[in-house]
């Protein structure tokens, strides 16, 4: 088998990746011509290569003309960026000789030029950033370098910073957070999980107290109080699923004591900066947040589905389409599916007053398109039992806390698994990332990759993609990819070359593998096994989530060999001979632990120790004793009312802040045994370091392509971290899914042609931009999805911010002001029926006037009949039926009055009434609005085989439903109030 031929086979899969993905692009198939091209001669097929290459010639070169555009306008900013970065350092001779009261009376300065009117923009900027920069090296002996400032800058001006990871973007945050600080508003600083959020508040929270901001915490387990009193500093660090939640809880308050965000009545606004802003603002914003309420779900139904559907065959009861993951029945599929059913129509409602197709068509999706451990993961109590079921994002490997598919999809996948479904969810809350993010008066954020989406941030958000330069260059080998036949083909070839670097042996070259899935990353840890090697496994099982910082502290030492589902958002650097600092905190806060300086069940919430193996050395007596000393004075302070988050914001403090003169004494003995440990462990993790230099540094490998490329290039920047030496490699399989869905029957023929062995590996640059143009073409495909997810959510936004204005007014209204609103309410309502109930001459129905008012006011009904409305016109009625109902509920409001004033409470009951009952109807009517919509889009999307432009079917008719809605949202006030009465 020569190499021609290798590269023949490359070519020829090129071909077909041209042709159905450049010059097909929309539709994401092959042509009848296509499929005839490739089974051509490979002289042929080469020819043809060469021309669907040159079809592209124009696409190409327009996009590099706006990427050149781009780099000139970006290097003029960071050149404008550079002037005030210059300004900075000329500062930082003067702010040097300042004492810590000075330094930290500039905050209150800052304050005060703001409150006179000075603009945050001009020199005062420069000036904070001057003062966070000493703020930083006093507190935490950081000083932020020219790139971070220039990082800083960027975020304050509203932009995103593509900065490369190690760069230091935690500590880049500082800068622009302090300065919008000081203008009043909250500045909040947004990390992916609660791990994240609080060693970010922790370690640079520091810094912020230093200069006298106060610094809040939002962790997932946090009561209302917590979280309100958390809200109110200046600083707040929070992950983007928990404000969107206290976003939506806010909203379904009842009254102003359960709501928590700054702005009250759910309002929020100020600056904002994005930790691994691409995964949060792109990846996630794919889904919603929903808050739902549980109903009685048809457990039954739900088995029968999934009986049926595994009755049921592939490719004749139904077709798989991998590409856009779903399943569509065939015409055998509904008429087998509706004999065993014994009914006339899947889409016929039942006496329960719901259709089994989407019952049907869910068992099917479950059963064939959501793998367990890949798309989600099992769930289980202590015991072992299970207790339902997680998505795992496939973007960062984690199980999504608190998130559930929606329309039955969730309870189809609990069904597959054997878990009982006794409840489903009904919708009564929802926001996407675009609609929340957007709210705030200055967005900006910072990730290691950003640009292959600069155009769908900028559209969407605001925010403009600006790379920094690396502080020092990259010297990282990125090596062209490898294919095999079978994934057990490249899974060998990958522990081949583990073992061949040296990994798992003493010596050898750390090596971290990313995987796409936990099922996948079990598997190579298991084959690792097979060749003596322990490996240590990050994926996305929740019992490992514990332990993530330990594990990638070690991940650089000389031999370690890690596995990990995706290394997005991890959040610590991996440092090339190990972490000695963070070694020593885990190694200082286990051995507090297990001393007792807190009780068993706070102990619980801290992460379990390691094995002995896991540090670099055992630690001789003298650090020992200090260990011990330290411990008891810890004790002798706080006595047994330690709780955990205390002790790791205390450990925080000993091991990464510098000295105070009024530390008290347990925090000093703290920081010197601390540092005793580092430097112990420092001695081995620093010759190590030399060692993985000299042998290359970490080696990342990868064993399948992600459908994004940003993915990739951030497994990849694990390596070659601030000018480190490191290597890249992925090893491809034809068995994978960018393989087999985009084109990979054709592919395993050529194979077979070739008589490819399975060990036989296939490396030209053909595969890799093959595999970069299918990339290419699947992100284009999500981000016009994207797109028209946006689309249509902006009808809903739009819909959504109405109705939690008025909702706020109301929630915050006074209990006058409420029964001012329900007297208008209740005028609305009469003048509503005596016109509904009016015909074109002008003659009143007065029997259904009468009907309809008994109606909504019972208690209003005696004082007149319907001979008193006879022979009257409409004004005439309504101004009749008005003045009664009017007296008759100022009436009612008195003698409810008395009665509380006669108990101790305020006057104004009825108002209190009135708001309660408002916004509890106003959340079921939103609630089936909500459902009503969702039904609505499915539906236009449809109209589009007719030739109708689904969006603007969806915003008309949206805005017909959005009338009603309000209308039913009175009308259920009024009804519930006056029944009430």
């Amino acid at each position: 088998f020569s190499s021609g031929h290798v590269l023949l086979l490359a070519a020829a899969f090129a071909l077909e990746s041209c042709h159905a993905f450049v010059s097909q692009k929309p539709s994401f198939a092959l042509s009848n011509v296509n499929r005839q091209l490739i089974r051509q001669d490979s002289c042929s097929a080469v020819q043809t290569s060469n021309t669907a290459l040159s079809m592209s010639f124009f696409e190409d070169f327009v996009a590099s003309s706006d990427e050149k555009t781009r780099k000139a306008d970006n290097d003029k900013y960071l050149a404008e960026l550079q002037g005030r970065v210059d300004r900075i350092n000329g500062l930082e001779a003067s702010i040097e000789d300042l004492g810590d009261d000075e330094l930290q009376a500039k905050t209150a300065e800052f304050k005060k030029r703001l409150a006179d009117g000075e603009d945050i923009n001009g020199s005062l900027l420069e000036e904070s950033f001057a003062v966070v920069r000493e703020a930083a090296w006093r507190v935490l002996e950081l000083r932020h370098y020219d790139v971070q400032l220039i990082g800083g800058l960027i975020l304050h001006d509203g932009r995103l910073a593509e900065m490369a990871t190690g760069e230091g973007k935690t500590l880049v945050s500082t800068l622009p957070v302090y300065a919008n600080a000081l203008t009043g508003t909250t500045s909040f600083v947004i990390t992916v999980n609660d791990y994240l959020a609080k060693r970010d508040m922790e370690k640079m929270g520091q810094v912020h107290k230093f200069l006298g901001l106060s610094v809040g915490l939002i962790q997932s387990g946090m009561t209302e109080e917590e979280r309100r009193v958390a809200y109110q500093n200046d600083v707040v660090y929070v992950t983007n699923s928990e404000l969107g939640f206290d976003f939506l809880r806010d909203h379904l308050a009842l009254t102003p004591d359960q709501t928590v965000l700054p702005g009250g009545g759910g309002e929020f606004g100020g600056f904002c900066v994005v930790d691994e802003a691409d995964s949060v603002l792109i990846d996630e914003a794919r889904t919603p947040l929903i808050i739902s309420k549980q109903v009685p779900a048809p457990a039954t139904k739900y088995e029968t589905a999934k009986q049926l559907a595994e009755a049921l065959k592939p490719d004749i009861h139904y077709t798989i389409d991998l590409k856009n993951k779903a399943c569509t029945l065939t015409e055998i599929g509904y008429r087998d599916a509706q004999k065993a059913l014994g009914i006339d129509s899947l889409f016929e409602i039942g006496a329960d007053g719901e259709a089994w197709a989407p019952y049907i068509a869910n068992a099917v999706n479950a059963k064939e398109l959501f793998n367990k451990d890949v798309e989600y993961a099992v769930l289980t109590d202590e015991n072992g039992e299970k207790t339902g079921v997680g998505i795992i994002d496939s973007f960062t490997g984690r199980v999504l806390d608190g998130r559930r598919w929606s329309d039955g999809l969730h309870q189809s996948i609990e069904t597959v698994e054997g878990i009982k479904v006794s409840e489903q969810s009904q919708v009564i809350a929802k926001v996407t990332y675009q609609a929340l993010f957007r709210q705030f008066t200055r967005l900006s954020g910072m990730t290691g990759t950003a640009m292959t989406d600069a155009e769908e941030l900028e559209l969407t958000y605001g925010l403009k993609v600006i790379p920094v330069p690396t502080a020092l260059p990259v010297a990282r080998r990125d090596y062209p990819d490898v294919a095999f036949k079978t994934r057990a083909a490249a899974d060998n070839a990958m522990v081949q070359e583990i073992v061949n670097v040296g990994g798992g042996q003493d010596g050898g070259r750390p090596c971290l593998i990313g995987t796409t899935s936990v099922a996948q990353s079990e598997s190579i840890v298991e084959r690792l096994k097979e060749e003596g090697i322990e490996a240590e496994l990050l994926n996305a099982s929740p019992k490992n989530a514990p332990r993530e910082s330990e594990i990638v502290a070690q991940a650089g030492r000389s031999g370690v060999v890690t596995v990990a589902t995706n290394m997005a958002g991890r959040g610590t650097d991996i440092l090339l001979g190990g972490c000695s600092r963070t070694m020593s905190r885990i190694k200082t806060r286990d051995f507090l632990v297990a001393d007792g300086v807190v009780s068993s069940d706070e102990a619980k919430k801290l992460p379990p120790p390691p094995q002995e193996e896991y540090f670099p050395c055992p630690l001789d007596d003298d650090t020992l004793f200090m260990l011990k000393d330290a411990s008891a004075s810890i004790k002798k302070e706080f006595g047994s009312d330690l709780t955990a988050i205390q002790l790791e914001e205390i450990l925080t403090v000993a091991t990464d802040t510098t000295e105070a003169e009024d530390d008290p004494e347990y925090i000093v003995k703290l920081r010197d045994v601390a540092e005793a440990v580092k430097d112990a462990y420092s001695e081995v993790t620093s010759k190590e370091k030399e060692l993985v230099q000299q042998g290359g540094g970490l080696y990342v490998m990868g064993t399948n392509r992600h459908e994004s490329s940003r993915i990739d290039d951030q497994l990849r920047g694990r390596s070659g971290r601030q000018g480190d030496p490191g290597t890249s490699r992925f090893f491809l399989s034809f068995e994978d899914d960018m393989f087999v869905i985009f084109g990979g029957d054709q592919l395993q023929n050529i194979l077979k042609a070739f008589r490819v062995s399975e060990d036989m590996p296939v490396e030209a640059p053909q595969v890799s931009e093959a595999l970069d143009k299918v990339q290419g073409v699947v992100e284009e495909k999500y981000r016009e999805i994207r797109g028209e997810i946006f689309k249509f959510d902006e009808v809903l936004n739009g819909q959504r911010n109405v109705i939690y204005s008025r909702r706020r007014d109301i929630l915050l209204a006074s209990d006058e002001e409420s029964q001012k609103m329900m007297a208008k309410y209740n005028l609305e309502t009469v003048s509503d029926i005596v016109k509904a109930q009016t015909d074109g001459s002008g003659s009143v129905d007065s029997a259904k006037v009468t009907e309809k008012i008994g109606q909504f006011f019972p208690q209003a009904a005696q004082f007149f009949d319907e001979k008193a409305l006879s022979g009257k016109d409409q004004g005439s009625v309504t101004a009749y039926l008005s003045a009664v109902i009017e007296e008759v509920f100022n009436a009612k409001a008195a003698e409810l009055d008395k009665v509380a004033v006669a108990s101790g409470k305020g006057a104004n009951s009825i108002g209190r009434s009135a708001r309660y009952i408002t916004l509890v109807t106003m959340d079921n009517a939103w609630s089936d609005h909500l459902q009503a919509m969702e039904n609505l889009k499915e539906s236009v999307v449809l109209r589009q085989f007719q030739g109708l432009d689904p969006l603007k079917e969806y915003e008309g008719e949206a805005f017909e439903i959005f009338k009603n809605l309000e209308n039913t949202m009175r009308f259920n006030a009024i009804f519930s109030l006056w029944q009430s009465l």
